[in-house]
Parts: C-alpha cells; sequence; structure tokens
C-alpha cells in the first residue's frame, strides 16, 4: 500500500460541497465549493465524462434529479450540459478543471470518478489531464478498482484511494460483491488510502488496513450520531448537513 499525506486527514471532507438542504446552494456547485473552502474543510466532489471528452461534476450520469433535464452526461456534450441549472438557482454544472482552479490549492479536494464500467482509459486521463500543472492538495477515489489501477500504473504520483462498501444491497453474485467489500485488489492497485461506507464499519478488512498503517476515510456521517461513531473507527470523513469538528 501506497503511504497516505498528512493532510489527507487533517480535514474532514463536505459531501459534494458544502450545499445546503433548502437548494439555494446545490451539491457539486461552485458555490458549494466556496463554501467549503471559507469553512476551512475538504471537498469531495464526483466527475464523469461528456460524450466530447470532457470531466464534469456532478454525482449522476442522467441530470434528471439535479437539473430537471433527463439528459445523460456521457450522451451528451458539454455545451449542452454547461446550459443546464442546478435547480432554481444560476448555478451551472462545473468541469472538474474549473473547480480546481477555484480552490486553487486552498483545502483539500477528493475527486470520485464515477466509473462504473468495467472499461477504464476515457474518463481517467481526462481526470488525469485536469490534475496536471494545478495545485494540490488533491487525491482520487473510485469504487472500480480498474480505475485505481489505472492511476497506479500511469499516474502513480497521484495520491489515490479505494471506495468501498458492504455491497450488501447490490444485484450481483455474492463472489463479485466479497471481492469489492473486501478489497481484495488492493494487493495489486496499492492505494494510499481507503474510504469505506460508515453503515459497514468497523469490518475485519479495513480493522487490518489500519493495523498496517493504513489511512481510513469514512461516509457519509449526517447525524451527530455518525460524527461519534466515525472518529471511532475511521482517520477523517465525508460529511453532509452536520458539524464535524475533527
Amino acid at each position: 500500500m501506497g503511504s497516505a499525506p498528512a493532510w489527507l486527514t487533517e480535514v474532514p471532507y463536505a459531501h459534494r460541497g458544502l450545499h445546503d438542504p433548502e437548494g439555494t446552494r446545490p451539491e457539486n456547485s461552485l458555490a458549494a465549493f466556496e463554501a467549503a473552502v471559507e469553512a476551512g474543510v475538504g471537498i469531495e466532489l464526483d466527475v464523469h465524462l461528456t460524450a466530447d471528452g470532457h470531466a464534469v461534476v456532478t454525482h449522476d450520469d442522467d441530470l434528471e434529479r439535479v437539473t430537471g433535464r433527463r439528459l445523460s452526461v456521457a450522451g451528451s456534450p458539454l455545451v449542452h450540459i454547461a446550459a443546464l441549472r442546478l435547480g432554481a438557482t444560476d448555478e451551472r454544472i462545473p468541469t472538474l478543471p474549473r473547480v480546481l482552479d477555484l480552490v486553487a490549492g486552498r483545502v483539500p479536494v477528493m475527486v470520485e470518478i464515477k466509473n462504473v464500467r468495467r472499461e477504464v482509459g476515457a474518463l481517467e486521463p481526462a481526470v488525469a489531464a485536469a490534475l496536471d500543472g494545478r495545485p494540490g492538495p488533491v487525491c482520487v477515489a473510485s469504487f472500480n478498482p480498474r480505475t485505481v489501477g489505472w492511476f497506479a500504473r500511469y499516474r502513480p504520483e497521484v495520491v489515490r484511494g479505494q471506495t468501498s462498501s458492504s455491497y450488501a444491497d447490490v444485484p450481483a453474485p455474492y463472489l463479485a460483491r466479497r471481492f469489492l467489500a473486501s478489497m481484495t485488489a488492493n494487493r495489486w492497485t496499492r492505494p494510499h488510502f481507503v474510504s469505506y461506507e460508515l453503515s459497514a464499519l468497523p469490518n475485519a478488512w479495513c480493522d487490518r488496513w489500519r493495523d498496517r498503517g493504513g489511512a481510513l476515510v469514512t461516509w457519509t456521517v449526517r447525524s451527530p450520531q455518525d460524527v461519534v461513531k466515525a472518529r471511532a473507527v475511521a482517520d477523517t470523513a465525508i460529511f453532509e448537513h452536520v458539524h464535524v469538528p475533527w
């Protein structure tokens, strides 16, 4: 495993930026990211790839939930996506380079790469290109071990994390769910940290990871009770709509 830098666990991370429940500061928006910077907390965000090869910051591939328009990121060019408003605000879906330029290294950024397919080699280079030449601290994370492996091979200097969960509700064969939940691929992809679902902690896999000196991030902390548990089982947390003293 790689050694996580000290900055990774010095702050908690605002889930999709420091957005508000009322929707006046939408998730994964420039306003939410600026609010996180002003609060002095890290930023967790999500990226998908547009049809014309741009890494854009949004959690869903289908944009209906956040924009009201049924539009696929993977099937649409950037010009169509950039024209959409987030909810009832004037905020738009930003590109990853635009977000990194806004943050400008003021707080850590965790980029979750939303590559749920087996194929790699399209979204990953777009993310890597956005990171090149821009100030950190920044890291990448993904549920897909192949994505983590891509960075291990082609961008080993980038801090990388394996995201995982219990996969209890995922409709997949037991062995596949077990392979992903236990993060067996870590022996080849050598992540610098693990990011694991709070409701599935503690568990033997993450206990062994921490016993060997590995950094553990947990998600998503949404209540005072979650804060207490997260502080007991992990090194830092991804939080939403709750104060997290770390």
